[in-house]
């Protein structure tokens, strides 16, 4: 029934209340992605939900080993989408291995990977993150034999990688004792190759 004496009906209040719960779905929408997000960048993301087989490198993270290349990122506030880049081909083919089981494993239950891919000379130099004249500039007087070596200045014309005594998530090693008497860094061991 529609009171003439004062015009139109009222709007009815449910509009209103709509938008107001339209906009509270809508910041909690927000905020759950932005938080999200924030989670993504972090190690403890990376086997929480898809990545179990990276327990051991997620571990290696936060262990504090100074022996291990993560650890010296670690401290400097890097993450691992610092190094591993979440492309879109990656990721799909992150999510295929991980919906048919097919990352592969070693007898243990460990992920297999050398993690040479990540530690070559073009990789650690791309994006600005090392400088080899820098490295080079920084490392001489490695002693031994009563002589001081420069590990990042070969003599054996570059073909070594930086994989090859820097290991990311396990115990790097100095491939230079192969045939110098040494130093070992704190946390190193000598090459058994």
């Amino acid at each position: 029934m529609v009171d003439e004496t004062k015009g139109a009906p009222p709007e009815p209040r449910r509009t209103k209340r709509g938008w107001i719960v339209a906009g509270v779905v809508a910041a909690v929408v927000v905020v759950a992605g932005i938080g999200a997000w924030v989670w993504h960048e972090q190690p403890s993301f990376c086997n929480a939900l898809c990545h179990s087989p990276m327990d051991a490198y997620v571990e290696s993270y936060g262990a504090g080993d100074p022996g291990t290349l993560v650890t010296q990122h670690a401290e400097t506030g890097k993450t691992c989408l610092d190094c591993h880049e979440a492309t879109i081909t990656t990721q799909v083919s992150e999510v295929m291995a991980w919906v048919s089981d097919s990352y592969p494993m070693d007898e243990d239950g460990q992920l297999l990977a050398t993690g040479k891919e990540f530690a070559t000379e073009e990789f650690c130099t791309s994006g600005g993150c090392h400088d080899m004249n820098e490295v080079v500039n920084a490392t001489w007087g490695f002693e031994g034999n009563d002589e001081k070596y420069n590990p990042h200045s070969s003599h054996q014309d570059n073909a070594i990688e930086c994989s090859d005594c820097h290991k990311v998530h396990e115990t790097s090693t100095l491939y230079c004792a192969k045939c110098h008497d040494l130093q070992l860094p704190e946390g190193w061991e000598a090459t058994n190759e």
